[in-house]
Order: C-alpha cells, then structure tokens, then sequence
C-alpha cells in the first residue's frame, strides 16, 4: 500500500509542480499585502486545471484506505519514545535546515507536535513528499517516537520534548496554496475576510478553545439541571406566531396566501405552558431570533439558557440560578464562588448609586446624593467625585468625554462639572451652568464646608453635578453614563485599575417598576421588560390606580457592568393578565386577541410560576474574556446580519416568490 501511495504521488508532481509554479508569484504578493484584498472565493488551482483535462484526475490525494490514528498529536510525550504512532493533522509551513534535516509541525484538534525527516533514518521519498506539501494540508504520518536533543526542547509546547521521525507520509487532501489566509500568520486579515472563511479561521487555537468550553459549559448546565435540581429538557417550537411584544420579529411566509410564522424572540409563551401543563421545572438551551441592529453583544439569532419552575418564589429561581453559575465558574474557570458574591440591589438603589440598572462594581466611583443643597424637593441633584481627577484628566480628555456622552440639549443646563482648587474649594457649588446654580439654596462658606465633608471633595478633585427628575425610569443616568467614561479614560491612563474590587462581580437587580412611559408616545404605559410579570403583591392595587409606582417582580443577573439574565415571576391570573392587557398596557382588542391562547392556559389551572433566561452567548463571551460574542459562535453574523460563509441573505426566484405570495416593492 505505501508503494502504491508513493507511486500515485509521483505521477501527481509534475500536475502539483505546475500549479505551484503559476500560483506562486500570486502567492507571495498576497503574502505582501497581507491579504487585504483576498474576499473572492479562492478555488483550488488543481482543479481548475482538471477542468481542461480528459477524464477524471485527482493525483494528488491518496485514495483508499490509510493506517487508522493511533495517537492525537497534542498527546505524544516522553513516555511514548520509541513507539511507533500513526497522527493525522494539518500540515504546518516545513523548516528546511539543510539537505539532510526537515521539520514539519503537525497540528489537529488537541495540538501540535514535531515531525522531523532525518536522511539517516527516514525512507528518501519522504523528503520529497513534505517538499510538495502546502501549508494546511491535511495528512496522514506513520513514524516513531524519539527524544528531542536537550538544547532543542520547547518547553512552551507540552509536547516540545518529543518529535516523530517520519517512516511514511500520506497526503490525504493538500491545501489550495491560495488560501486567503493562513491560522498560524500573525497579522491576519480584517474579520469580515475571517468571516468568509470561518472554516480557516476556526482552526486558530483561540477560537477553537472558545467553542470547546462552550460545549463543556453546556454540559455542565445541563448536568446541575437535570441531574441536581430534576429539570426537564424540552424543546418548544422555532415556527411560532407573531405578537404586539418585544423587538421586532423575523417572519416566515407559508403558501398559504396571507398567513406568516415569526421566529420566536423567546420560548416565555411556550414555557408558561409547559407549567400548565404540569411539567413543574423545564429548561432548554434555546435559540431565539430578533431583528434589530447589531453589537458586539448582540446577533439576529442567539442562544439563552433559558428555564422556568412551578411554585416557585424569586428566592427560588435565584437560589437555583447561582447554583448554576457556581457550577459553571468552578468547572470552567476553576474559580470558586460562594452566595456572599451574588449581593441584592433594588433598582433605586442602583439607579441612584451607580446610574445604572446593570452596574458594573469592580471599582468605586459611587454616585452620591447631594438633592440638599438645592431650594425645592421636585427634583434630585446627582454628584460624582473623581478623587485627584483635576489631575488625571486634561482639558482635552473632558472635552473627547462631553463629546462622547452626547449630552442633549435639555441637560445642557443641568450637567457641569469644576476641578477643585484652592481658590474655588468653598464656593465650587456656585460654578455650574445656571439650571444648577439657579435651582441652588442659599449658600454660605459653612454650607460648603458642610458639603466638602459631607461628598468627600479635597483640593485636586473633579465634581460632576446633574440634575434631573427624582422619578427614575430607563436603563441608566447621565451621571451613570460619565461614571463609565471617567472609568474607562482612569483605566487607559493607569489610575484606575478596573478590576480593584475583583474580576467578577455579580449583582442582583430587583424591583424594577413594572411600567415605564411609553418611548414611542402612542400609549401611556408600556411594559418594562414584558407584559407577563406578576407586580408586588403590595402594590396590586396600585395597578387601577397608579400604575408608574408598581413594581415588578422581575430580576435582572448583572455581572461587570453587563445584563447576563433576566427573570419574573410571571402572572398566573386570566383576570390580572387580561386587565393589563386592556386597561394598563391599552392594547387593542385584536391585539391581545393574539395572547388568546395563553390566556385560556393561564384560566385551565395553571400554577404560580416563575423563571428566567440567560444570555449564553454572552456568558461564554466573559468566561473566554473575548471582546465580542462573535468569538464565541461558531459561526456568526456579521454586521447588517451578513453571513459571509454561505453569502445570506440572498435573493430567491420568481417561481419562489410567486409561490408564496409575495411581490417585492420596487
């Protein structure tokens, strides 16, 4: 069989010499130009030169059977010296150190090793066989272990203490030598080229340790799920129907003449269902679809942990909940957590202390409270101390952070900041823009030192002031938002390190109020996260009355400053849902008619209940500590929703248009 191999290879070299040959000026101005331009399809040189040729020619692969792997290649080690092994990799770029010496680095999914051609010891048509291989080819070596010379080990490979001496080589299928770019080059090319080759890109160690985890996360949930806690996996259906709630959904045309599905935004109908239905505790790893415009965190389809329990209170899902990430830290990151790192925060409190309902609590910078210094109690007067930032920050870092705070022109009045000095330190209050300064009580220099001592401020320090309305609604304040600013431009200087309180801090966010004034200012109320979440049991009866001071019994899990999971304890009334439906949320009748069905399970005796959904993808993004969730899919969307692999979306036919109905506008 090896003969045959060697003979077959032999006819396919003037064909391959051939091809490299033409390809091979092309390659190295690629090479130059770091591949920048490289987002056509490339297509493997052979075989367009098989195209001119008569029948069937594909030399340049083995075919037939070859010797089954006996080893992975990140596993060979001291112990294995002498052994006669069988690896099967991708082919590396081959160091020629002279005639007589050859290494070729062999990489798969475990790791790389050593392969080494030595003219004493290995078969001659070895040589030439690794000499016509390119870069990602994918082969099969027979060989045996030897013990590298003590001045050559590489200790920061775990098996840089050994190598194989190849004894036989078989090229399976060689690599294009115009691959766009190569996983092992050290610049690569811009991420929309990576996109379009995923399948290259996935073979860098980084990703390919990114989507390992992933699985093994996903096994760890459903593990402490199933076996810990007696939860049942069910999968609900992705054809699902559209409904006045959420962002906006992706329909799906059927040739029904005017009926459509929607791709579900979450399984929340579905499971509270499967409470009705007596199930008591479900989960799944869901997938989930929106159609709104991307971030680094965000992506058209998605996946969420997603589970829900019967009986259950919000100590319940949260006791369950921290369980589960505890699981998954130790088992991942081996980071051990206990119940004292999970603290609880209501809304208020984070709104006024940090503005933010998810703050990130790796560093201090607290907003502080200074609604006393002005005349009237309608309003509330936000203060943020930067300790010694008069020095930190220049004029021009706040100027680059006014620009990026992008303040509106209502607060331009009512936001400024001053830098303490000697000459100001009992009278700063007086130096802001006049929305401040008017609104002010009277002051004396007893006041401000009242103040000085009450906020902390010192000579050298930099105060912002806002002040806004008392009544707090939406996700963060402008205080909040230059909190992060000043900490970001802290961090880059080297004054502010912005994990000093730990790399992980997680926070409990609870008591969010149940309605929020309609952004859009066609209805009054609109739902804060969404029309199913039960209110306090105290302030039911605010709910005909009042409904901007109730609150809900929604949950939000924030780790470092980020929304990783949000939760409710869901209504389990016809009566109560309906009546938000109509009387709060006032939605058309037609309107909620499309909840019909929930409605009617929520009236056939369905359990409290209550659950929660967390965002897998940007879980795994903060255990991988990768900028983006795109790093942590296997494959991605890009910006817009592109999907460069398989060019989506794309257009369809005339015939399949008609078939469904549809006429495009023009």
């Amino acid at each position: 069989m090896a003969t045959l191999s060697f003979v077959s290879r032999r006819v396919g070299v003037s064909l391959q010499r051939l091809c490299q040959h033409t390809l091979s000026q092309q390659a190295r101005v690629i090479a130059r130009v770091g591949w920048k331009q490289q987002q056509k399809p490339f297509h493997s040189a052979l075989t367009r030169l098989d195209q001119h040729l008569q029948g069937y020619q594909d030399t340049a692969r083995h075919h037939g059977q070859y010797p089954q792997r006996t080893h992975k290649c990140g596993d060979i080690r001291a112990h294995n010296v002498d052994q006669d092994v069988v690896l099967c990799g991708w082919a590396q770029n081959a160091r020629s150190m002279s005639q007589d010496l050859i290494f070729l680095p062999l990489r798969d999914a475990s790791g790389t090793t050593q392969l080494v051609y030595r003219s004493e010891a290995c078969p001659e048509h070895i040589k030439q066989a690794i000499q016509q291989l390119t870069p990602e080819s994918v082969v099969c070596v027979q060989g045996i272990v030897r013990s590298r010379p003590e001045d050559n080990v590489n200790r920061d490979l775990p098996t840089g203490a050994v190598e194989v001496e190849i004894q036989e080589l078989y090229c399976l299928n060689p690599a294009s030598p115009q691959l766009p770019f190569w996983p092992t080059q050290k610049q690569l090319p811009n991420e929309d080229v990576r996109l379009r080759y995923r399948y290259l890109d996935l073979r860098r160690p980084g990703l390919q340790d990114n989507i390992r985890l992933r699985s093994k996360t996903a096994n760890t949930i459903r593990q402490y799920l199933i076996g810990e806690h007696d939860f049942c996996e069910i999968e609900t259906p992705t054809l699902f129907k559209s409904t006045p709630e959420g962002a906006r959904e992706f329909v799906v045309p059927t040739r029904k003449a005017g009926l459509f599905y929607a791709l579900p935004q979450s399984p929340q109908q579905h499971k509270q269902m499967l409470m009705a239905a007596g199930f008591d505790r479900y989960f799944q790893i869901a997938r989930c679809y929106r159609d709104e415009d991307l971030r680094a965190d965000r992506q058209p389809e998605f996946t969420q942990i997603d589970l829900e329990l019967s009986f259950a209170t919000v100590n319940d899902v949260q006791r369950i909940i921290q369980g589960l990430v505890k699981a998954v830290w130790a088992n991942s990151l081996g980071v051990t957590l206990t119940d004292k790192d999970f603290p609880h925060l209501t809304y208020q409190e984070a709104m006024s202390r940090y503005g933010s309902d998810k703050p990130d609590l790796r560093f201090d910078l607290e907003i502080q409270d200074a609604s006393g210094c002005l005349a009237a109690a309608d309003d509330a007067l936000d203060c943020l101390v930067v300790k010694q930032g008069a020095h930190h920050l220049t004029g021009g870092d706040l100027k680059t952070l006014l620009r990026d705070l992008e303040v509106s022109d209502a607060d331009q009045q009512q936001f400024g900041f001053v830098k303490i000095n000697e000459g100001n330190l009992s009278q700063w209050l007086a130096k802001y823009p006049p929305g401040i300064k008017h609104a002010m009580a009277a002051s004396s220099p007893d006041t401000h030192a009242l103040w000085n001592n009450k906020l902390n401020v010192d000579i050298g320090d930099l105060v912002f002031l806002h002040r806004r309305p008392t009544y707090l609604h939406g996700g963060n304040t402008l205080l909040g938002r230059t909190r992060l600013q000043v900490a970001q431009r802290l961090h880059q200087k080297g004054q502010l390190a912005l994990d000093a309180k730990g790399p992980f801090k997680f926070a409990w966010i609870e008591a969010f109020p149940l309605f929020t004034p309609d952004e859009q200012g066609l209805r009054t109320w609109q739902a804060t996260h969404h029309p199913f979440t039960a209110p306090v049991d105290d302030d039911i009866p605010l709910l005909a009355t009042n409904p901007g001071a109730v609150r809900g019994q929604h949950y939000d899990l924030v780790l470092n400053g980020m929304e990783i999971g949000g939760g409710s304890i869901r209504i389990h009334s016809p009566v109560m849902q309906t009546f938000i439906f109509d009387k709060v949320l006032q939605l058309e009748k037609h309107e909620y008619a499309r909840f019909d069905h929930l409605i009617d399970a929520l009236g056939g005796g369905c359990p409290p209940h209550g659950g929660i959904a967390l965002g897998f993808d940007r879980l795994m993004a903060i255990l991988c500590q990768a900028p983006s969730i795109r790093d942590v899919i296997a494959f991605p969307k890009a910006a817009g929703g592109k999907d460069w692999v398989v060019d989506s979306p794309s257009a369809i036919t005339t015939a399949q248009l008609d078939e469904y109905g549809l006429v495009l506008k023009q």
